[in-house]
């Protein structure tokens, strides 16, 4: 069954079209070819136009043609098409209008899996567990192919009226609600809490014009409940906003200290120092990273190792040093050109060879895995030539990512039960898991959030339901017990995610997180392994 997302409506695209832009936001007029070569596009787009043997739609041509040409130049160069800049532009400003739920499409009815607190459906009277049969009097109710277009207009401008028909789990008759449309954000911290008594946890999904005030509170709330040691978790964040990730990395570090400089076409260097704002300068700070965190997060990853400021712990970066300015074109579509790289306070440029074209590059993570990297940290490939060493002694190397201080590879168990948990699939659990609540609403709203964290285990009877829905019942008695607690924490943990969002999801995947464990295990050996800032 198909889930669909109103709060975060686009991460995916997200991901790929804003994830790796690391840069500045500008517009430019656009600036003519020589008349010749107009001339030629326009003639060959004429003759497909009017002579080609089947019909074609050249606009579609040509935004082809213009992202192939950007590739050429380098893997980071794009093309936002006019359709796209709506999307990219809600994911970099952090909102988008709309009335805040996020559901699924169950038995054909669109359902109600979570209402996002203090926004526009929850104030109507929406809840989870509603089943929206009707939208603005026209009938929502059957094949979501044919149904998603009104589905789509649950977002539009804020401050308009949508009236939606819903019907609770079990009701018989339905009510009207007319929600106000409104802003809603699109959270770059996905969750932030206290792994013990000392040690407190960010974890930071991209990098926006938001994400300051979003951090800033966290680590603001964090402190207040006893943190003085922070694990910052950039794993999974492609990117995002140059100015946003100088500004995190401004708040570990002290006046003066180098955080990213840039070198554009004519050699000119731009360097950005920190300033006398940082809000966590003198606590321990551990840095998570991994194979997916690219672009804004190394250049935060970077900034910390090189000032001997944190630990880093995971797995080589994505490898993503070069910095894109974006131009709006005459037609409202858009264009991110490299302008110049990005290097780290010592001079380390991260950014990794591309000279194998695009293709390969995109799939440069594969490789990764093939040559054995994301379990060996010697398999990892470092230019010995770009050798680094920090003020406190720390040897760190250029060529591609940034290397972690400590190395953890990546959790076995991904590939050897992973593969039955991904033929399960995703949205078959997920869907176990919310039938399993939405017969229990009445219960799991008295539940405690952390009790249930800390204390609920899957019951038996529940553990063989999931198996025999998922026909894989017959193999029960292949399942070794890792495996089964490998099971029945994802099932925990997407129950957790039905419930509280991922509040919930994460504080649960975590208790077993191989990566979470070597950082809380590297708290106390900080002084032993960089110089730790004098305090004030």
């Amino acid at each position: 069954m198909k889930a669909r997302q109103i709060y975060l409506p686009m991460i995916i695209a997200a991901a790929v079209v804003v994830g790796m832009f690391v840069g500045s936001r500008y517009n430019y007029p656009a600036r003519p070819n020589e008349e010749s070569k107009q001339q030629k596009i326009r003639q060959i787009i004429d003759y497909i136009d009017y002579k080609y043997v089947v019909d074609v739609n050249t606009d579609s041509l040509l935004d082809l043609t213009i992202r192939d040409m950007l590739h050429k130049l380098d893997p980071h160069s794009s093309y936002i098409s006019q359709r796209d800049v709506q999307a990219q532009e809600e994911s970099i400003q952090g909102s988008f209008d709309g009335v805040g739920i996020e559901f699924r499409v169950r038995k054909d009815t669109v359902t109600v899996i979570r209402v996002i607190p203090e926004g526009p459906a929850m104030r109507a009277g929406l809840k989870a567990g509603d089943r929206i049969i009707a939208i603005d009097d026209l009938s929502v109710i059957g094949d979501y192919e044919t149904t998603a277009p009104l589905v789509e207009t649950l977002r539009g401008p804020s401050g308009e009226e949508v009236y939606v028909e819903v019907m609770g789990r079990g009701e018989t008759l339905s009510r009207s609600i007319a929600i106000t449309r409104g802003p809603i954000p699109i959270h770059s911290v996905d969750v932030s809490y206290m792994l013990n008594d000392s040690v407190g946890l960010v974890k930071v999904n991209r990098f926006a014009d938001n994400t300051m005030d979003e951090f800033n509170f966290a680590i603001r709330s964090l402190e207040r409940q006893g943190m003085n040691t922070l694990i910052l978790d950039l794993r999974d964040n492609p990117g995002g906003l140059l100015e946003s990730a100088k500004d995190m990395a401004d708040a570990f570090l002290s006046e003066g200290k180098t955080i990213v400089y840039t070198v554009d076409r004519d050699g000119e260097k731009h360097t950005s120092t920190a300033t006398n704002r940082g809000i966590f300068e003198y606590g321990e700070v551990v840095v998570l990273v991994n194979e997916s965190s690219a672009s804004a997060s190394e250049v935060v990853a970077g900034a910390l190792q090189d000032n001997d400021r944190a630990i880093i712990v995971g797995r080589r970066t994505f490898g993503k040093g070069l910095v894109q300015q974006e131009m709006s074109l005459n037609d409202g579509s858009r264009m991110r050109l490299t302008t110049s790289k990005y290097y780290t306070p010592t001079g380390r440029s991260i950014q990794k060879p591309y000279d194998n074209g695009y293709d390969a590059y995109q799939m440069d993570n594969i490789q990764r895995i093939e040559d054995g990297e994301l379990f060996r940290p010697d398999s990892s490939k470092f230019d010995h030539d770009e050798r680094f060493v920090t003020e406190g002694g720390k040897v760190v190397y250029g060529g591609g990512g940034i290397m972690p201080d400590i190395f953890v590879p990546i959790d076995s168990s991904i590939f050897t039960y992973g593969m039955l948990y991904h033929q399960f699939g995703y949205s078959r659990l997920s869907d176990f898991a919310f039938d399993y609540v939405d017969s229990r609403r009445a219960e799991f709203g008295g539940v405690n959030r952390r009790d249930f964290i800390d204390s609920w285990n899957v019951p038996q009877d529940l553990y063989l339901e999931l198996l025999e829905k998922l026909d894989v019942l017959k193999y029960e008695e292949r399942i070794d017990d890792e495996m089964r607690a490998f099971i029945e924490l994802r099932l925990k943990a997407v129950i957790a995610e039905t419930v509280w969002g991922k509040d919930g999801y994460y504080p649960v995947v975590f208790q077993t997180d191989p990566v979470i464990k070597s950082a809380l295990l590297s708290v106390g050996a900080y002084s032993d392994t960089i110089p730790r800032p004098e305090l004030p």
